[in-house]
């Protein structure tokens, strides 16, 4: 189960002897803040340098899938300072952890203790694993508890329903293996006609550029505007709906109908009560009726289609490697490495744009759900497994991550002389970060082994 919130997570919190409210010193810079009901919990926090206590403030929520609560803060401060938003970001929550439940409630919390925030104006978001703890938080509470999600490279929480009322915010890559996912639930909040915007932008699968990250907190203003928790910017308000209608307009001159289907319908859904749509309203109609969007909808499907179906073929391939399930084993190993080589060669050049972007999703897709499954292995003690797993994958890729979990898997199997020499191959890849060695629990016996030693002296700096 991906996320369990306590009891304590909604409840009301004085401040107690213990706790003090946060120092605004710190107001306008990135800390890190132990929590103080649990110290075995911190977070990442920015108060905008205007912050007061006594004013109440909106919040980010953020959770990364490696922990690293610094990371979105980094990306977003000054998207919080020009906007009033406080961040803060989990260090404790991440993927294939079984404590996120409590890693949420820690940072809700504190942060709910110490800082002067909107009760209506809590928003949750996430990247990739991180998304649907975000979505996960906002939808085991009360209605209207959490205000809004912001989903990057991801979609929903996987034990959610289809349908909310929460205002959602989508942004993904062009390049992401995950693009199938929220297309598909873009197609849902469409046809339910729930809250949602989406952005996909060219990139891979990452936190999204802060450009985005301003449209998701320009999107969560405008709904507390029309929902009344925010006092209405008439500036504001004009100046998102120009931009929608050029949004429109720039779509239909590109013949890009499903962009413009975008538009029309924020137009027509994220204005209401603040300004007239019903001009968004007919086009949004007649576009609807369209042989373009029809026709360019069906493409979209299509293209959905190949990607899943390219990516179980391969991954069921890679699982009979892990399972040792076939009999020639040397042969179907090639045909993988053949497989990924082909479309890895494909989504760099290609000619065709929709095939270079199919290619790449679908070797990212499958690279990433063989890394992961190999993870659960190495979790089991299944070391077999997850080695035939990670040493297929640094065979497809260049990539240090397989090299990594090599290394790991190796170590807890007491080969500690093979683990280091994995570990010296990921950093002739490119592994350079001293601190993701050194805090790796799984390589935690190697530290009195002299070439250990020497390979993480020699990162010193980098």
């Amino acid at each position: 189960m991906l996320l369990v919130l306590c009891a304590y997570f909604f409840g009301t919190y004085a401040l107690s002897q213990t706790q003090k409210p946060a120092d605004l010193s710190s107001a306008g810079q990135i800390v890190d803040v132990t929590c103080a009901v649990d110290a075995t919990q911190s977070y990442a926090l920015y108060l905008p340098s205007t912050y007061r206590a006594a004013k109440r403030w909106p919040v980010i929520y953020f959770f990364d899938p490696g922990g690293h609560g610094r990371r979105p803060l980094e990306l977003y401060k000054d998207i919080a300072e020009t906007y009033g938003f406080i961040l803060a970001g989990s260090n404790n929550s991440r993927n294939f952890s079984n404590e996120q439940g409590k890693a949420v409630n820690a940072v809700w919390q504190d942060t709910h203790t110490r800082l002067g925030i909107d009760e209506h104006r809590s928003y949750a978001s996430g990247f990739s694993g991180g998304a649907r703890v975000a979505g996960a938080m906002a939808l085991s509470g009360p209605a209207g508890q959490v205000a809004g999600v912001i989903a990057h490279g991801a979609g929903y929480p996987s034990n959610k329903t289809s349908k909310d009322d929460l205002p959602y915010f989508f942004a993904v890559g062009d390049q992401d293996f995950n693009w199938p996912e929220v297309i598909n639930i873009r197609r849902e909040r469409e046809e339910q006609g729930s809250s949602y915007r989406l952005r996909v932008y060219p990139g891979r699968h990452q936190w999204a550029p802060a450009s985005v990250m301003e449209e998701a907190v320009q999107y969560m203003n405008l709904k507390a505007m029309q929902a009344g928790n925010l006092a209405a910017d008439q500036a504001f308000v004009d100046q998102l709906m120009d931009k929608t209608r050029k949004e429109a307009a720039d779509a239909e001159s590109r013949k890009d109908p499903i962009t413009q289907l975008t538009a029309y319908r924020a137009l027509v859904s994220d204005f209401g009560g603040l300004r007239d749509a019903k001009d968004a309203a007919q086009k949004l109609t007649a576009l609807q009726q369209s042989p373009a969007l029809k026709a360019a909808l069906k493409n979209e499907r299509e293209q959905v289609s190949e990607q899943l179906k390219l990516e179980q073929e391969i991954s069921q391939k890679i699982a009979s490697v892990a399972d040792n399930s076939v009999a020639d084993m040397t042969e179907l190993r090639l045909e993988v490495r053949q497989q990924m080589g082909a479309l890895n060669d494909q989504a760099k050049h290609s000619k065709n744009e929709e095939k270079r972007l199919i290619s790449g999703r679908v070797f990212s897709g499958v690279f990433v759900s063989a890394m992961e499954d190999g993870q659960q292995q190495l979790a089991g003690r299944h070391f077999e497994k997850a080695e035939a797993y990670f040493d297929l994958m640094r065979q497809v890729s260049d990539d240090p991550w397989p090299l990594l979990l090599l290394a790991d898997t190796h170590a807890a199997a007491g080969n500690r002389k093979l683990a280091i020499k994995d570990l010296q191959e990921a950093v002739r890849r490119g592994l350079k970060d001293r601190a993701v060695i050194e805090s790796d629990p799984q390589l935690q016996g190697l530290k009195n082994e002299p070439e250990f030693q020497k390979l993480v002296a020699g990162l010193e700096g980098k």
